[in-house]
């Protein structure tokens, strides 16, 4: 592993810093493209998403501690971002309350929105578990030398590279709902829903082969109780959101009788 990429007499450049920022980077250019294809404001939206970023780090941060070290929580080292230690989930709770009120404030259409960031999701953390891989943390449990990989602090052996396994299932997320966007796309907040059920999916049978992951309830741990709840709220949203005419790409035009028009 390669948890330092750069040391220098005046600073160390970090790998899961580093490639945590390039993600959020590869994000937000996504995230501007879509919201420009779905005529919002590109340069409000790079706003949005650079306020995000720190509540989306503190929160993501906020979950890891309070799962896995609570006694963190009131030192120092909570912010010791640079040891590893982001859960995504707690980024999604913590991003998604900041988004829902700062774009009622502005004024912002909601969903449209949502589906920009939902965009640039995937890639995003793709890039981002590579920096987790380098520094050696979120790896899985024992397995076959021929698949697996040493960590740093994993003990003797090898293990899954559920860091990588989790980066290849993001693309996989990404290639869908492109696709679906150009091909089955009817109603604003698809993407997004789309993205985080697909997610939520991938990530709950990649927790039966994460290492020392500790049950939280009914013998599964948290992130699988939140991608339960994820997909849950997703496809019940997504119902909702098929009643909203406001929410239709391409609303169909309904057919006006010569006596209307006149």
């Amino acid at each position: 592993m390669h948890p330092v990429l750069l040391v220098t007499p005046w600073f160390n450049v970090y790998s899961y810093g580093f490639l945590l920022a390039v993600g959020y980077t590869v994000a937000i250019i996504l995230t501007c493209y879509k919201a420009k294809k779905n005529s919002l404001d590109p340069g409000a939206i790079f706003d949005l998403m650079l306020m995000q970023l720190v509540v989306g780090v503190l929160g993501s941060r906020l979950l890891f501690v309070l799962e896995y070290v609570p006694q963190k929580l009131l030192t120092i080292d909570f912010l010791a971002f640079e040891q590893g230690g982001l859960t995504f989930y707690g980024s999604v709770i913590t991003g998604f309350i900041f988004d829902l009120l700062y774009l009622k404030f502005r004024g912002f259409p909601f969903w449209k929105s949502m589906d920009a960031i939902g965009f640039g999701l995937g890639p995003g953390i793709a890039v981002a578990r590579i920096g987790c891989f380098l520094n050696g943390c979120c790896y899985g449990i024992a397995c076959s030398p021929s698949i697996g990989f040493q960590f740093r602090g994993s003990g003797p052996g090898y293990y899954h590279a559920t860091q990588i396994y989790e980066s290849i299932l993001c693309l996989v997320a990404f290639a869908i709902i492109f696709w679906f966007g150009k091909k089955r796309q009817t109603h604003y907040g698809q993407t997004f829903l789309g993205f985080i059920s697909l997610y939520a999916f991938f990530r709950f049978f990649i927790e039966f082969i994460r290492a020392e992951n500790p049950v939280f309830l009914f013998g599964m741990t948290l992130s699988q109780v939140l991608s339960i709840v994820f997909i849950t709220a997703s496809i019940i949203v997504w119902k909702y959101n098929l009643k909203i005419k406001e929410l239709e790409i391409m609303p169909e035009m309904k057919a006006v009788s010569l006596e209307e028009i006149k």
